[in-house]
C-alpha cells in the first residue's frame, strides 16, 4: 500500500510544469459542446487542472496506473492546451493534449475503467523552393529580402565559408542563388527544410554547393566536381580578429627587445574570446609552455600540427589525448607568458616546419570515389539546371511545389 501511494505522489510531482518559472495561471476555460480547454501555465499540474474542472482524484489515479499514459502526461510544458470531455456524471471521456502544432496526445476513456492513449500526427510533406538575390548591403540584409530567414542565411554563409569571408571580404554586386526544402503542414509553411543547392557568384567566381547521401548515408556538401564543400583546416581560429603581427624570419620581439624570427601569426582580440581548433586532432600539449604560456598543441594526422599560445585559460577539462572538433573551442584569448597585451599567437606546423598561416595552401578537400562520382552528377544535374535558370535580377524568393510524404 505504502509504495502505491508513494508512486502516485511521485507522478504527482513529475507532472507538475516547472514552478520556477515566471509567470501565473492562464484564463482557465473556453466550454464548447461540454469540451473545457485549458492553457497550461507556469506552476501548473495536472492534479491542479483536474482540480479546476472537478475530475476526481480516482480519474488522475487510474491514468498515473497506465505507465504509458503516465509517461507522455510527465512532459506538459507551459503554452501547450489541455482538452477535457466530461459525462454528465462528471467522469473524463476524453482529454486531448496538445503538444505542438503538429501533435496531440488523446487519452480516451474504456470501459469498465481503463484509458487508452494515441499520439495523433499531423502529416507533414515537403515542397522545394528557391531564392536569388545581389548583395547591396550584406549578406544579413539582402538574405531577408530575398525571403530567407535568418537561420536559412546563417546556413548558406556556413556551406561557403572555406570560399568566402563574409565579415571582410563580400562586395556589392555578389550574388547568390539556392534552392531549398520547405516543410508544409495544412497547406502552410511550418519550418524551413536544407539547402538542397547553392551558388555564390563572389567578384565574378562562382561557388557551388550540393547536398548529397553517399552510399553509407552520410549527407554532406559538395562542390559540382565531387569534393566535400568542408575542407581539414579554416584558415583562423578567432573569426574576424584582426591580425596584429604576422609571419616572419625577423621581427623585433617587444619584451625580449631584440630581433628573433616570428613563427606564427597574432590575432589581437579581448581576454577572453574564443579560441577554435582549426581542425579536427588530438591534444598533444595543454599547459604552460615558457614564452608561450598557457598553451594548446593539437596534433591533425601525422602530417600537421596547430599551436595556440598566450591563453587566459582552457576550456574546462582539456587534456593530452583528447579528441577535437574542427571548429571546437579549446580555450580563451590572453597574454600569458612573453606578452605585452591581450591576443593569441597561431601556429601551423608541417612535418615540423613552420608555413605561414596565412598564406599555406592547405589541404584539399576529399572527393567522392569513382564509383560515387556517377550517381552524384545525376542527382545534382537537375539541381544545376534549377540554380541556372534564376535570374539574379529577382530579389524576393520564388517557389514552386512538389508534394511527397514525409
Amino acid at each position: 500500500m505504502f509504495d502505491k501511494i508513494k508512486y502516485f505522489w511521485t507522478m504527482l510531482i513529475l507532472l507538475s510544469v516547472g514552478a520556477w518559472a515566471e509567470g501565473g495561471s492562464a484564463d482557465p476555460e473556453l466550454v464548447t459542446d461540454g469540451w473545457h480547454s485549458h492553457v497550461i501555465s507556469s506552476g501548473d499540474s495536472l492534479s491542479h487542472i483536474f482540480q479546476q474542472y472537478n475530475v476526481s482524484a480516482a480519474t488522475l489515479a487510474a491514468l498515473l496506473r497506465n505507465p504509458a499514459i503516465a509517461q507522455h502526461l510527465a512532459r506538459i510544458r507551459p503554452g501547450q492546451i489541455v482538452h477535457l470531455l466530461k459525462d454528465q456524471q462528471q467522469d473524463l471521456i476524453q482529454l486531448i493534449l496538445v503538444r505542438s502544432t503538429r501533435e496531440s496526445l488523446r487519452i480516451q476513456a474504456q470501459q469498465p475503467s481503463g484509458f487508452t492513449v494515441v499520439v495523433d500526427k499531423k502529416p507533414v510533406t515537403t515542397r522545394i523552393a528557391s531564392a536569388v538575390g545581389v548583395i547591396q548591403s550584406s549578406l544579413f540584409l539582402d538574405g531577408q529580402r530575398a525571403g530567407l530567414s535568418d537561420a536559412k542565411i546563417m546556413e548558406l554563409a556556413d556551406l561557403f565559408r572555406w570560399d568566402i569571408d563574409f565579415a571582410l571580404d563580400l562586395r556589392s554586386g555578389d550574388q547568390f542563388r539556392l534552392v531549398y526544402e520547405e516543410q508544409v503542414l495544412e497547406g502552410r509553411k511550418w519550418r524551413d527544410g536544407p539547402i538542397l543547392a547553392a551558388e555564390f557568384i563572389h567578384r565574378g567566381e562562382r561557388y557551388h554547393a550540393f547536398r548529397y547521401q553517399d552510399s553509407q548515408g552520410d549527407i554532406a556538401y559538395y562542390n559540382a566536381q565531387g569534393y566535400n564543400k568542408k575542407r581539414s583546416f579554416i584558415r583562423s581560429p578567432i573569426p574576424l580578429a584582426r591580425v596584429s603581427s604576422g609571419f616572419s624570419k625577423r621581427r623585433w620581439h617587444p619584451v625580449l627587445q631584440r630581433w628573433r624570427s616570428h613563427k606564427g601569426v597574432d590575432y589581437a582580440a579581448p581576454t577572453g574570446t574564443p579560441i577554435k581548433a582549426t581542425g579536427k586532432g588530438k591534444v598533444r600539449f595543454v599547459g604552460w609552455k615558457k614564452g608561450y604560456g598557457r598553451t594548446v598543441i593539437v596534433q591533425h594526422g601525422r602530417e600537421y600540427q596547430t599551436l595556440y599560445a598566450h591563453l587566459s585559460r582552457f576550456v574546462a577539462k582539456l587534456q593530452v589525448g583528447q579528441r577535437v572538433a574542427q571548429s571546437e573551442v579549446i580555450g580563451y584569448v590572453g597574454q600569458s607568458g612573453l606578452a605585452t597585451g591581450p591576443h593569441l599567437h597561431y601556429e601551423f606546423r608541417v612535418n615540423g616546419a613552420h608555413r605561414n598561416p596565412l598564406t599555406i595552401k592547405l589541404p584539399r578537400a576529399l572527393r567522392l570515389k569513382t564509383q560515387q562520382l556517377a550517381a552524384f552528377r545525376r542527382q545534382i544535374t537537375p539541381l544545376s539546371d534549377q540554380l541556372a535558370h534564376l535570374e539574379p535580377a529577382v530579389v524576393v524568393a520564388k517557389q514552386t511545389s512538389y508534394q511527397a510524404d514525409y
